[in-house]
Order: C-alpha cells, then structure tokens, then sequence
C-alpha cells in the first residue's frame, strides 16, 4: 500500500522557539546544508574530472591501437621497400643488353621510381614510428591524470558522506528537515504545493549537463541524502518501477501536472500504480552505476514527457 508522508514532520519542520540555543542549532544547521552543498558542488566535479579523464584516455588509447595496425600494415612494406632501395639505388637493371638503348631508358626509369617509393614509405614508416612514440607517452601522462581523479574522487565522496551525515544529524537536533535555502530564479518547473522529491536532509548542486562515463552528459541532479531516506512523488501521478543498469532501481512518474520526473539508484521500492502527492515511492541508495559512491536520488524532470530540463531552479525554490 502506498505510504503517504507526514510533510508537516519531515517537510515544514516544528516549530522552534526563539532561544539563543535555538538560534545556535538553526545557524549550524545552516551551515552545515551550506558545508554539505559545497561538498556535493565538489564531488560532482570530481565526477566530471574523471569523465573528462577517461573520455581523454579512451582517444588517446584508440590512437596507439590505429596506429599501431598501420605499423604493422607498413612493415611488410618497409621491407620490401628497403631490399629494393638496397639492389636498384644507382644501379641500371640489367633487364636487356645495352645495345637495346629503348629498354635500358625504360629500366633506368623504373629504377628511379622503385627507389623513389621506397624512400616515401621509408619516411612514411618513421612518422608513424614517431606518431606512436608521441600517443603512448601522451597516454602514460593521461593514465596518470585518470589515477589522480579516481583518487580526488574517492576523497570527494567521503567528504560528501561525511557532510551529509552531519547535516542529517543536526537536523534531527533542531527538528527541521534542512535549513532555509535562497531562492533561485530560472526554468522552474513545480508550481503551487509540488513537493521535494527527497523527504529528509540531503544536499546538492547544479551538476546538469556534466560530463559522465561513455560520452554521456548528466541529465538530472543528483541529490545527496542518508541511505533509506523516503523519496517522495512531487506531486500525484502513476509511478512505474524502471530498473535498469545504470539507474539501478530506478522509477518513473508520470505526474497528473503533465510532466515526466525519474528517479534512480534506489534501495528499494514503495509504491508504484496511482499514488498521490507526497506518498513514497522509494528510499535513497546508490544501486546501479552509483555503486560505490555515496547514496543519492538521480532526479530528472521532463516537462511534456519530452527531452529532460535542468531541475536544479525547481529543487532549489522546494527543496
């Protein structure tokens, strides 16, 4: 059965007296959501130094293999060559007797342009010689990048865990979900009650159209939140369960707004079918590609059911 989440808890937060020690919690909760924020902002660099990296890598790994088949296409070429160069450079071929001066024309020719291919493909051979000397050390400077953004990223997800436990925790202290946020203008898709897909702390930046794995390029946010925290419909709809490889356990909610919203890297499922505003659909995990990393909700809005817009203006103003 579906479970409908109490917004009033989780969402608007108790009231909180107006006391120095209540002042106090509310400033450290703001800058923990501010720590956590940034700590998000630098992960999902992280994230996208290392696409860069690989993506780097892969090219650069794909020229030492071309050009190493075009070495190996030259060498019998080469060889040839060179046994030519070595019997007909600056010698007549004594194809006939000299007395026949219309063959000795032609075979002094024929000697000028063997020994003319030869040196081009001799030539030819060296560049390539050089290209690939060029690629792989280009490579091994690149593997070495690609190792330090694995490095930096493994720190920047530790780093992000760690901030996101502390602003969970805060937050359980004071009683609020997370701290006030500044209000944001652009493309915002949510209008009216539409709700936080994430019903608990969490962080996050704007990692929009970053670089990932594969030549892909981040089509949603990613939301930073405790494992197990509730995710929530953002407004009514039909939710459908998508899992897949990337996403993992993955859904998709087709909103009664008109709009498309996808979620993935789930721990596990809730509800699926009609389900109204605010009931959960899933916990936060980091299943599929997330695998690894720190949990977090993939979240993307498709306005019309069509091609994905940056959530970032809509989570910033509801979240």
């Amino acid at each position: 059965m579906p479970r409908v989440v109490a917004a009033a808890i989780l969402l608007a937060g108790a009231l909180v007296v107006a006391t120095p020690a209540a002042a106090a919690t509310s400033g450290n909760l703001a800058t923990a959501q501010r720590r956590a924020n940034q700590a998000a902002g630098r992960l999902s660099k992280a994230e996208a130094d290392l696409a860069r990296a690989q993506a780097r890598a892969d090219r650069l790994q794909q020229r030492v293999v071309a050009t190493r088949n075009k070495m190996a296409a030259l060498a019998a070429s080469v060889q040839d060559t060179a046994i030519r160069q070595y019997v007909f450079s600056g010698v007549r071929i004594p194809l006939v007797l000299d007395d026949d001066i219309g063959a000795t024309v032609r075979a002094d020719e024929l000697a000028r342009f063997v020994t003319g291919r030869a040196l081009d493909t001799l030539a030819h051979y060296r560049a390539t010689r050089e290209d690939l000397d060029t690629a792989t050390a280009a490579l091994t400077r690149q593997l070495a990048q690609q190792r330090a953004a694995v490095a930096s990223l493994r720190r920047e997800r530790s780093a992000a865990a760690a901030e996101v436990a502390r602003l969970a925790r805060l937050a359980r202290q004071s009683g609020r979900a997370t701290a006030a946020r500044t209000r944001l203008t652009g493309v915002i898709v949510g209008t009216g009650d539409w709700l936080c897909p994430v019903a608990g702390p969490h962080a996050f930046s704007n990692d929009f159209g970053d670089p990932r794995p594969g030549g892909r390029l981040h089509q949603g946010v990613d939301i930073l939140a405790p494992r197990g925290t509730p995710v929530v419909a953002s407004v009514s709809g039909v939710v459908s369960d998508h899992p897949n490889a990337l996403g993992g356990l993955g859904y998709f909610l087709a909103g009664s707004d008109g709009n498309t919203y996808y979620g993935a890297h789930l721990e596990g499922y809730a509800a699926s079918g009609s389900v109204a505003k605010g009931t959960v659909v899933g916990y936060v995990g980091n299943t599929g590609d997330a695998a690894g990393g720190p949990p977090h909700l993939h979240f993307e809005i498709h306005p019309g059911g069509g091609a994905a817009v940056n959530p970032y203006p809509t989570l910033v103003r509801y979240c």
